[in-house]
């Protein structure tokens, strides 16, 4: 079994040393244009160009399973080009909108596809679907995830855990949701901020609508009520609230001053982390609920576990033929099996990424 990676980022390494360890022993191999100054051991290196179709085709072409793990900026054209060698593709480089487009070439190819496969969106959809069929249809969900820094610092009260460019798009990018019956899409800074407590762990936070369901709306167009909501520690949206009146954080240039020095004085190196993933849905009276609460480990942080361990799970999916179809597919196409969403789930859990699962009323 070999399981080619492409991206030698952070992601992609979180990714390989997950495979590593598994009783399968697949060989694991990173490419990237430069390799990597800190390669785990065990995987190998190949140098590649992804947006070159000849050198993508060539890398795939003895692969029994590919992880994309690239910057958002390039990653459909590398998923294309992959596409294009008809091999399995996990994606976990989560472009602005899900490529759900290149669903035709992928089933002309062959190739098997899922996109947006990292924690959430990613586990949370694989989640939504699995309570989707298993109560026959949903008339609510909410998603409640978000990383934050287990001792938050004064004044900004979070930390930067992904690109502090991404970190603030989140503030201001449309927040697609469904209300009613009717799709809306409001800024998330002038929408009236949640309180949600987390009586088993963290306690009070807050919560803004962000936008995180993605493929969720078209996927399941008949479910009245869908929101995400991000997560945070009290105080932080106060903050980014006053910088989005100021106009700071729609500005180009007073955004890029503003994620620069965020980057530079909330680095994730300096503020050990908690990822807490609270997805609930609802049919009439029935009620699916699965919490996650994750804390960086060693040198892996808690969102960098949740998400790559996501995505490693879904790669051995793939490389088991457990699932097969030709197409590019959301993570939510998942939760249709429920023997795979076990498999993910006990995957996840083996490797200490515990979801808890319970009926309860919104």
């Amino acid at each position: 079994m070999k399981i080619v990676i492409v991206g030698g980022g952070m992601q992609g390494r979180v990714i390989a040393q997950n495979l590593l360890l598994r009783v399968e022993k697949p060989i694991v191999v990173i490419a990237d244009l430069k390799q990597p100054a800190d390669l785990p051991e065990n995987t190998s290196f190949v140098q590649c160009d992804i947006l070159d179709a000849a050198a993508a085709k060539s890398l795939a072409s003895d692969a029994d399973t590919i992880v994309l793990a690239v910057p958002s900026a390039i990653a459909r054209q590398a998923l294309s080009n992959l596409i294009a060698a008809g091999k399995p593709v996990v994606d976990v480089s989560f472009t602005p909108d899900p490529p759900l487009d290149l669903d035709r070439q992928a089933k002309e190819t062959g190739a098997c596809v899922l996109v947006d496969c990292g924690v959430a969106p990613g586990l949370s959809h694989i989640l939504v679907g699995a309570a989707y069929a298993e109560l026959g249809g949903l008339d609510e969900v909410k998603i409640l995830v978000g990383g934050m820094p287990k001792n938050p610092p004064a004044g900004f009260r979070h930390a930067v855990y992904f690109n502090p460019h991404d970190l603030l798009a989140e503030y201001v990018r449309p927040a697609r949701a469904r209300k009613g019956g009717k799709n809306i899409a409001p800024a998330p800074m002038d929408v009236p901020f949640e309180s949600f407590t987390d009586s088993q762990d963290l306690g009070q936070l807050q919560a803004f609508l962000s936008d995180g369901l993605r493929s969720l709306l078209t996927s399941f167009p008949d479910v009245a009520d869908m929101a995400e909501l991000t997560l945070r520690w009290p105080g932080h949206l106060d903050a980014m609230k006053t910088l989005y009146q100021l106009g700071l954080l729609d500005d180009p240039e007073g955004s890029r001053h503003i994620a620069e020095y965020f980057n530079r004085r909330f680095g994730s190196d300096d503020f050990t982390d908690v990822l807490l993933m609270v997805v609930e849905a609802r049919r009439g009276k029935e009620t699916k609920r699965w919490r996650l609460l994750d804390r960086r480990y060693v040198n892996q942080s808690a969102m960098s576990r949740t998400t790559g361990y996501t995505t490693a799970a879904v790669a051995m999916v793939l490389a088991r033929k457990q699932f097969t179809e030709a197409g590019v597919f959301p993570p939510e196409k998942l939760g249709a099996y429920p023997a795979i969403v076990d498999d993910i789930l006990a995957d996840l859990a083996e490797r200490g990424v515990k979801t808890t699962e319970s009926a309860m009323a919104f």
